[in-house]
Order: structure tokens, then sequence, then C-alpha cells
């Protein structure tokens, strides 16, 4: 009996990778193809500009689907369906009759169109209750009114009804399916035009941004058939898209309820899964997995029936964002004067100083859940190179569990499930763990979102079980650590409030 295969395809921002996986979740092959960012500061504007080739991301993709072709050979017939994840918040115009792109990329860390959100009569509580998001220039909304605004090539292709705009998702589905300007709820959201109740374009927003709906792609469930992929002679159906950190809850299966998703990168990015669309104030809400009606016989679904029933109701993610992970990294260098290299760090935290120390971590804004961008970073008085590094570390810590805190409004956590690059280090995974009492797990995996979309694409099935290897860190007293906590929550609320 031959075995169903499944195609992901994971687009990032650093790579794009497509990969084919068993029906278990196991991985048969996988290939990548790079892409750039650009960075570069227009002489009128204060604001860089932050973006990627649309062409060259098609075109690595293309790259690594042939890579698959010649891989798998005959075996290709075996794959049953396909999947996408990516950057929610990248967007791209192109035009709808020819395909070619009439703006780069607009990166998620692009905030370009910030002036266009003090233009208009929305607060942060007003989108949030609509979109599940507060206002901010590293969504959609403002991007797509800068390049209406801006660009001569959208313009004309507007007057010529030929102008499609959308999240980079919406850009490759066009060029490899079928020609249409198509989305799932994930990255629609991400546009601050999207209504979260309703799971439709919000006609207000759209009015407010002045954004035509006409060019907006159409969304479509999570596990919708959003059309067929041609490799070869063979045409695979792909039947589900999300965004990338909602794909990557479900690289082990249907995400579990009691648990606390912890990913530390560039950012530190913590997730819940809920189905409470009002989370408490400074959280997020995001659709992570709104699937179609079980066996739907409507034209646009998926004609998977799950086996796991948590997958026929809809899912919402609870999120945070702690800033200032990496990212704050040349920050540290510069105030330090040390590489700040893994090793580094490792030494760092082996320090237990016995005098205040602590940062106050604004690097590219403190995120959840203050939301607070008038802020400078701030360390305590007369710390050492290395104490600086420590209270960098820790401030990402402690608000990542401050956060955490908070989810648990949504009922009792009873772990962490951690990734990223700083998951590598133990003693961060075990200052996590002791400082919220929690266990925490790390597991091996470092293609959760590839592997998660895929599982996507299976349905969510239930015979979805991947091998991973995985190490738990047990809270144990840390008195100097909670400690130190506690001197930084004094400080952060002098911060806040002086």
């Amino acid at each position: 009996m031959k075995e169903n295969l499944y195609l992901a395809i994971d687009q990032g921002g650093q790579s794009s990778r497509v990969g084919i996986y068993s029906e278990t979740g196991q991985l048969i092959c996988q290939f990548s193809a790079p892409c750039a960012t650009q960075h570069h500061q227009p002489d009128d504007s204060i604001y860089p500009h932050i973006e990627q080739d649309g062409n060259e991301i098609l075109h690595g993709i293309r790259q690594c689907l042939d890579k698959v072709c010649e891989q798998l050979g005959e075996t290709i017939n075996n794959i049953k369906a396909a999947s996408f994840a990516g950057q929610g918040s990248s967007f791209v115009c192109w035009d709808s009759k020819t395909g070619e792109p009439l703006t780069p990329v607009l990166s998620w860390q692009d905030i370009r169109g910030e002036p266009y959100l003090r233009q208009i009569s929305l607060t942060h509580q007003q989108a949030q209750h609509i979109t599940g998001l507060r206002v901010s220039p590293h969504y959609g909304a403002s991007k797509i009114r800068w390049c209406l605004d801006n660009s001569n090539a959208v313009k004309k292709a507007l007057g010529e009804n030929s102008l499609s705009i959308g999240p980079i998702v919406s850009f490759i589905f066009w060029h490899l399916l079928d020609g249409k300007n198509l989305v799932d709820p994930g990255h629609a959201q991400r546009t601050l035009l999207w209504n979260l109740h309703r799971n439709e374009w919000d006609e207000r927003l759209l009015e407010l941004f002045k954004v035509p709906k006409p060019v907006l792609p159409e969304c479509r469930f999570h596990n919708s058939n959003f059309g067929s992929l041609k490799l070869g002679s063979h045409s695979i159906p792909f039947f589900a898209s999300a965004r990338d950190q909602g794909a990557s809850l479900f690289a082990a299966g249907m995400p579990d309820s009691a648990a606390c998703y912890v990913n530390i990168g560039t950012g530190a990015f913590i997730q819940r899964l809920s189905n409470i669309l009002h989370a408490p104030d400074g959280l997020l809400v995001s659709p992570l997995w709104i699937p179609q009606d079980k066996c739907s016989e409507n034209a646009n679904a998926s004609p998977t029936c799950y086996a796991n029933e948590l997958a026929d109701k809809p899912w919402y993610a609870w999120e945070a964002t702690v800033n200032g992970a990496a990212s704050a990294i040349s920050y540290l260098q510069e105030k330090t004067r040390l590489d700040v290299t893994p090793n580094e760090i490792e030494l760092a935290l082996q320090r237990n100083p016995g005098h205040e120390v602590y940062f106050l971590n604004a690097v590219g804004g403190l995120s959840a859940p203050y939301w607070r961008t008038d802020l400078q970073a701030a360390f305590a008085a007369d710390l050492s190179p290395q104490e600086k590094i420590l209270a960098w570390i820790e401030s990402v810590i402690f608000q990542i569990v401050i956060n955490i805190e908070l989810m648990k409004k949504a009922g009792e956590i009873r772990y962490v499930r951690i990734s990223g690059g700083f998951s590598k280090s133990n003693q961060v995974c075990q200052r996590l763990a002791d400082i919220s009492g929690l266990d925490v797990y790390r597991s091996d995996n470092a293609d959760a979102t590839l592997q998660g979309a895929a599982c996507m694409a299976t349905g969510i099935s239930s015979r979805w079980q991947p091998d991973f290897q995985q190490e738990i860190f047990l809270p144990v007293e840390n008195a100097e650590l909670r400690k130190r906590f506690l001197i930084w929550q004094n400080a952060m609320k002098k911060w806040l409030n002086p």
C-alpha cells in the first residue's frame, strides 16, 4: 500500500522552504532557497524602507518544487494535499492580469505607513474589538495606503482595474495555483482591515483607510480548497493556509489548550490556544484555525473529514509579543562594547550579583502587555558589561512571565513549550521554569512552522504523531532570581508611571 504524502511551503523572512511529510508527520525531504531583505533610507522619508523582491521569493519556491520533483520521481503521485505558511504582515501589489509585481514586498518590519495612523480616528481599543489587533504600522492597512498614494504603477493599475494587493501568500497563490487573489483568515487579519467576529473585510475600516475592497483577496477558511499546484503531470490540491506563527503550534498535531507556547528569537512570541475572542487588556487575539464545516460540499472546502473532533471547531490564539530579544543585540553591543555571542550570554547568566541588576527593555518598543513606544531603554546604575547582558536576558524572561500570567485567565496553564534560538540555553529555560512555576518543555524540532503547515494539509489527522526528542525543565526555588524579578517589577512601575 502506498503511503500518502503531504507538501508544505514555509515562506519566511530569510528563506523559503518546501518539505514533504508522511501522514504520521515524518519528514521525507526538504529544500530551501534564501530570500534577501533590503534596507534603504529614501531622502524624503524618516522611515527606512525594508523590502523584499516578490519575483525572487517566487523563483526560490519554484526551485524548491523542482528539487522535490527530482527527489521523489514517480512517488510524487503520492502527494495528496499541500499547504502554506507565511509572513503575516508582509505585503505586495501586483498586476492581476499579468502577475507582475508593481511594488517590492513591504516587509512586516517596514513602518513607513505610520503617518497615516496619526490621521485616522481609530483607537487601540476600537481596533482590538474589531480585528483582535492594536493599531500598528507593522500591519498591512497603512502599508497598503502608502502604496495607493505613492506608487505610480499602483495608481495606474487601479485606474485600469488590474490591481491586486495582498500578503505574500496571495501573490504566491496567484502564480502557483489558478491566478486568483486568495487569502486565509490568519493572513487577512494582519491587514488590520479584517473583522474577527464576522470573518469578512470590515467596511468601516476599509472606508477609514480608503482601501477599495475589489483589490483585496477573497478570504477562504484555513482548510479551504485554494486551488491546484501542478508538479510535472501531477496536480496537488492546496487544502490549507495559515500565518507562520499560527502554523507552528500544529507541529505535533492539535495544540494543547493547557500549554503556553513560547518562541524566543528576534522577538519573543507567546501564544495560547483559546476559543474566547475577548482577551485581557494587553493581549492580542488571532484566528488560528477557522475551518469549513465538516465534510462540507462547498466547492471551496477541503473534502477532509477529521478524526480529531477538535479540528472541526474554530480556534483562536491569545498572543503577546516581547520585543528586544535578539533584535536588541546590536544595542547591547553598543552599550557593553562586547561581542554578544551565545558564549558571552552563557557567561553572563552564570553571574549572581548582590546589588540591583535590571534592564527596562524598550528596544523596538515596549510591547505586550504594556504597548508603549514613548519610553527609552535604561539599565540600573553602575552595571558591568556582563551584568547588562544578564539584565537584558532576564528582562525578556520576566516580560514573558507577565504575559503568561495574563493568559491564565483563559484557564489553567500546566506547562510551557519553548522554541527558538534562545531556547538552546539551558539557563534561559530553567529561569523561565523557576519564575513561571511551570514545567518547560524544549523539543529538538527546528522546523515547527513547516511541519505545522503539513499537519494542517492532512486536516490535522489523528495519525499525525511525529517523533520529538524533548527535555523538561522543572521549576526549582531560586530566591536570587525571584528577588531580581521583584526589583524589575518595581522599577517597571516607576518607569511606566513616573
